[in-house]
């Protein structure tokens, strides 16, 4: 009972961190851009009201208040909701030009943009650059691998002539030679092979890297740590079908949720055999089985602070994709259900911290990508509404009227509400419905 107390403390602490950076990070672009331009700031807030403790220095009160989901900046002429209390002072809000407004809104999401790429930057700086002990590939259907003759399966020994030992260096070997093509000496069942690949004018080969089946580390609470499985263990095989790649082996466990299932692994040459059953977990729609493994990394390539800050802002931009790919797509095939709330984001950054410094840091660096992009999304009460505001006021050289935004915010926080709802409803169904349910059945 002690044990799962402090397991929670730990937990919400670990939440609570993360969560107070982003707010701290996306606020402070806001208060020194207002304090730039002159703006006089009432406020800075860490967390919703009511103030839980607080000081005055200068014009400015700050605090942390009780309600930790957020934060906000009070700035003089502007009100939080409703109508604006502005009387002409010229360090209020509504004071200063719609250029100057829209860079005290925009401030907050560039400044978490700002935050993810730094912490990028810093990862592949200090860690460098992951990669796994695997040169077995696949190619993509219709691919200029596939035509060449490449098959699913194939080990890759060499590539010009040149020995690859790893994913990265493979792939590194593979993009210098888009171009003109490249040689590659492979390994299959029936033998080794040459393959020769013609240049790739539309920018890729069409080769996948596949995950070997050895175990980077088992999750605390799961079935793979109740039946013992640890780092460097290597599967063999899931209820008598020998697996080769972390795919097929994961396509094999996610099909027999709740089942009870044989896994065979290998640990330093000896063969060893325990019955599991996986997690059921909900995948959309889809029932999926987990056991809560995650892959072995083979190590880590040191790369230049250069080449860090390149890869720094190409993961900002990349993450920021993915993200508006997702929410573009939220409506299709039941894909809300995988939104997540505090609940996951708190067990994500409990499990991220367990692993270590630098995944702490990768998921803080994602977790400030999504505030950024999520901030700038046109419903008003964000920042993304600000900014719609404003641009109206542009074009239309006067401000909505009064009427107008009190509606538009109403509006906002309905939709806001509505978000919190199903995130925290998703958030339940996955960690607590799921095992009041078990305990009936």
């Amino acid at each position: 009972m002690l044990a799962s107390i402090v397991d929670f403390l730990v937990t919400v602490g670990y939440f609570l961190i993360a969560l107070g950076v982003l707010v701290f990070v996306h606020e402070l672009g806001h208060f020194l851009v207002a304090k730039r331009a002159g703006i006089r700031v009432e406020r800075f807030s860490l967390g919703y009201p009511p103030k839980l403790i607080g000081f005055q220095w200068g014009e400015t009160e700050y605090c942390i208040s009780w309600v930790p989901f957020g934060g906000y900046v009070k700035v003089a002429g502007m009100a939080d909701v409703g109508e604006e209390q502005a009387t002409g002072a010229p360090w209020e809000f509504p004071s200063k030009s719609v250029g100057v407004r829209m860079a005290v809104i925009v401030a907050g999401p560039v400044m978490n943009f700002l935050f993810a790429f730094v912490l990028f930057a810093f990862v592949y700086g200090v860690f460098g650059i992951d990669t796994v002990e695997s040169t077995v590939i696949s190619p993509e259907a219709g691919s200029i691998a596939q035509i060449a003759g490449v098959q699913h399966g194939d080990e890759v020994l060499e590539v010009d002539g040149t020995p690859v030992d790893n994913a990265h260096e493979l792939l590194e070997a593979l993009e210098a030679r888009l171009a003109v093509g490249s040689v590659l000496f492979i390994h299959r069942a029936d033998g080794t092979k040459t393959i020769e690949l013609p240049p790739a004018l539309d920018g890729t080969y069409g080769i996948k890297v596949l995950l070997p089946t050895k175990v980077g580390s088992a999750d605390p609470g799961t079935p793979a740590e109740g039946i013992g499985l640890q780092r460097g263990d290597r599967i063999s095989a899931v209820d008598g079908t020998a697996v080769a790649t972390w795919s097929e082996m994961r396509d094999l466990i996610s099909a027999r949720p709740a089942e009870s299932i044989t896994l065979t692994w290998n640990r330093d040459n000896i063969s060893m055999t325990a019955a599991i059953v996986p997690e059921e977990r909900m995948n959309g729609d889809e029932r999926i089985g987990v056991i809560g493994i995650r892959p072995f990394e083979a190590g880590s390539i040191k790369i230049g602070w250069w080449d860090a800050t390149k890869l720094g802002a190409a993961s900002v931009y990349t993450s920021s994709y993915m993200i508006l790919d997702f929410i573009g797509s939220i409506f299709q095939d039941g894909r809300y259900k995988e939104l997540g709330g505090p609940i996951r984001i708190a067990r994500m950054a409990d499990d991220t911290a367990e692993m270590g410094l630098k995944y702490f840091l990768r998921f803080l660096a994602l977790l400030s990508v999504n505030l950024g992009v999520l901030n700038l999304l046109p419903i008003p009460v964000l920042d993304g509404g600000h900014l719609t505001f404003l641009t109206l006021e542009a074009l239309l050289r006067r401000p909505p009227s009064v009427r107008q935004r009190e509606v538009s915010q109403q509006i906002g926080m309905v939709i806001i509400l509505f978000i919190m709802v199903a995130v925290t409803f998703n958030d339940l169904n996955e960690f607590v419905f799921q095992h009041v349910i078990e305990l009936f059945q």
